[in-house]
């Protein structure tokens, strides 16, 4: 008898779904996909794991800054000064950076003049190493310098006057993390510049510049 009753049930169940039309089971068909779809939704928003933001990174840097210039009739003087800068990450190997340094010494080569090396520059970042708190970076910056310096034209005479040039400089730097959002960083740099030699001659420099810096994330890295 229980399987008689149940046959039957199924026959008046199929012969319900033929009478059917297809506007019914499409609305059926809608209503069931409006219904389930949140309730979809929510078990996937809750079953995934959050993605790892992205975008770039910017770090801001002052710092203290050693030059030894050389001078194109011979010898180096020393200045002192001070440098900052601004690079933004793009990826976990490249990133973008501005430069701007200023040193000045009281007495170039000796001459009783006073002289000064003021670079504006920019310029491509690389980064071949990184561990848990350091970060090795090579950088190649472009850009403008006005140096103002002195050369000894005879015994007796001297030129004197400034020189404004482009410049660019390729160095490589370690970082290292210190606490919270701090870190500090060496950077050496070959600089290139311009001055005048004792002929009134604009000729190149060839700079040492060694700098130690206070950096300061301003957003994290999140590749």
């Amino acid at each position: 008898m229980a399987m008689k009753h149940l046959a039957n049930r199924i026959k008046t169940e199929i012969q319900m779904l033929r009478s059917m039309d297809l506007r019914s089971a499409g609305g059926l068909l809608f209503l069931t996909l409006l219904l389930t779809a949140p309730l979809a939704a929510q078990n996937a928003m809750r079953g995934s794991v959050p993605a790892a933001g992205s975008g770039p990174a910017f770090d801001l840097s002052l710092g203290a800054t050693y030059l030894a210039m050389s001078a194109p009739t011979g010898g180096s003087a020393n200045l002192y000064g001070a440098d900052a800068s601004g690079v933004m990450d793009f990826s976990r190997f490249w990133g973008a950076a501005a430069d701007v340094g200023y040193v000045r010494t009281s007495d170039v080569l000796s001459l009783g003049h006073s002289g000064y090396v003021l670079t504006f520059m920019g310029g491509p970042v690389f980064y071949p190493l990184e561990g848990r708190n350091m970060r090795v970076s090579l950088r190649a910056l472009a850009g403008a310098g006005l140096v103002d310096s002195a050369v000894p034209q005879n015994s007796n005479y001297n030129l004197h006057g400034w020189v404004a040039r482009p410049s660019y400089a390729v160095g490589i730097g370690v970082q290292h993390a210190v606490t919270g959002p701090f870190a500090v960083r060496v950077d050496a740099d070959y600089l290139r510049t311009s001055f005048v030699d004792s002929t009134d001659t604009v000729t190149a420099q060839n700079n040492l510049r060694l700098t130690l810096s206070v950096v300061f994330h301003v957003r994290d890295r999140q590749f």
